[in-house]
């Protein structure tokens, strides 16, 4: 058998990129295995976001470092992929002659071939055209013995927000089928998968373009059937497309996380006009108050843009009330930055930059102290933690996650529980944004499924 090559992966931007990079694994996985040290590496993909600021310096910033790698390693091979390979195509290849190979965020499945014609012809080689349909990829993800998998259940939007780059970078929404779905479940439920996190550009409106027509509250349900698969999440539901079934099942399943991260971006319904958000502060906060009224411990985290263009202190402001009328969990805050070829970026904006960074740095301030608040409300009592492994900041400590998705780190180590398993802790500390606790009760009826994962029965926490 031929001795596999070294691949690299870097990742920039969410967590469909993540999924992205594991599936360029996966098809690389039968001649290349992974490596964490790039010095190693015979092969690097580079899979680039275009969301957030600056995306091309990162880029280029990066394959000036691999420039002076590839001094040392002649052989080695850059692959670039991602939302700006997608915008760019071969504007990379002529800005960079260490990039062998470009792919878009359809193409996927062609990085072998791109990889042998370069190697084959010593041609540099692009791919970056659209498919209407789904791309085939090989079912399930790279074994890294993990209890927790992403899995995207669709790819694209069709909501053409007015800031937003994604209906450019990865197309309008096309959903997956249901039966490859479940099928993708239930391989990472068999290799020891507790968790699966659905992901979609508008998660919530998966199956409106099949045929025939589906939903995501049936996907949802379909999926919760899978014996073994302990908890469902899915980033991120649009408010646009939340309906009484959604809220009903998000707050009656059992194994449907109690964390819902459903983007505001802004408080003002003047900015959601502008940004072609299609809902209003209203039904946000209608649909915040159903989800607590039913389950008063539902986590919420969310996604706030400061500074779109025209914004007013007046508009800030409004967003500051929905932040204390929901009193948010977290949320992930950042100051507008214009895309090219979106709508925004024709809008006028008299704000200076340092206006929103310091309307920024206040938002985040608050939201410090709300997340503080919070989690200190924790302290004393009771929770189930799916374990999934050591601490990355002590081996000797484990730590897990609750229904909420906060990252619980156990106090001390514990005999006979293990990675997969679900356990009930006592609150005793919170940190700055995690929590620290001590299990209670028994762990019983351990033992181990086909793919060899923990298995435990738990009392219910009720």
């Amino acid at each position: 058998m031929a001795v596999k090559k070294k691949l690299y992966i870097r990742t920039y931007g969410c967590q469909m990129n993540e999924y992205d990079s594991l599936k360029m694994a996966k098809v690389l996985e039968s001649s290349h295995d992974q490596t964490d040290d790039v010095a190693n590496a015979d092969l690097v993909l580079i899979n680039t976001c275009s969301v957030r600021d600056k995306p091309e310096q990162k880029l280029y910033s990066l394959l000036g470092e691999l420039h002076e790698l590839r001094k040392i390693n002649p052989q080695l091979k850059i692959g670039v992929g991602g939302c700006v390979a997608q915008q760019e195509g071969e504007t990379i290849l002529k800005r960079s002659k260490d990039v062998d190979f470009v792919f878009g965020t359809h193409n996927l499945s062609l990085i072998p071939g791109l990889l042998e014609q370069r190697e084959r012809s010593g041609m540099r080689q692009a791919a970056v055209n659209y498919r209407e349909d789904w791309e085939e990829l090989p079912f399930g993800l790279p074994e890294d013995g993990g209890v927790v998998a992403f899995l995207a259940i669709s790819r694209g939007c069709n909501k053409n927000c007015s800031y937003c780059i994604v209906p450019t970078t990865r197309g309008p929404e096309v959903s997956r089928s249901t039966e490859e779905i479940e099928r993708e479940v239930r391989i990472a439920v068999h290799r020891g998968v507790r968790e699966i996190v659905l992901l979609g550009q508008t998660v919530n409106s998966y199956g409106l373009d099949l045929t025939p027509r589906s939903s995501f509250v049936k996907l949802l349900d379909r999926i919760s059937a899978i014996d073994k698969l302990e908890r469902i999440r899915f980033t991120s539901p649009h408010p646009q497309e939340v309906r009484e079934d959604f809220i009903d099942l998000v707050c009656s399943n059992p194994k449907i996380c109690r964390h819902i991260h459903m983007p505001l971006q802004s408080g003002s319904d003047r900015i959601l006009k502008l940004m072609n958000r299609n809902y209003r502060r209203a039904k946000y906060l209608s649909i915040i108050e159903a989800l607590k009224s039913r389950v008063p411990d539902m986590a919420i985290t969310t996604d706030i843009i400061v500074g779109f263009p025209g914004e007013t202190e007046d508009d800030f402001k409004a967003t500051l009330e929905v932040m204390e009328a929901v009193q948010f969990d977290m949320s992930y805050s950042f100051v507008y930055s214009p895309r090219p070829g979106t709508a925004a970026t024709e809008m006028e904006d008299p704000i200076s930059y340092e206006v929103k960074l310091e309307q920024l740095q206040r938002l985040q301030a608050r939201q410090f102290e709300i997340t503080q608040q919070r989690l200190k409300a924790w302290i004393g009592r009771e929770a189930e933690i799916l374990v999934e492994g050591p601490s990355t900041l002590d081996p000797g400590i484990l730590q897990g996650r609750t229904s909420q998705n906060i990252l619980v780190n156990l106090n001390r180590s514990h005999s006979g529980i293990a990675r997969g398993m679900i356990v009930p802790v006592v609150i005793t500390e919170s940190a700055r944004y995690t929590l620290k606790a001590d299990v209670i009760g028994t762990v019983i009826n351990v033992g181990s499924d086909r793919a060899g994962s923990p298995m435990v029965g738990t009392p219910s926490l009720g």
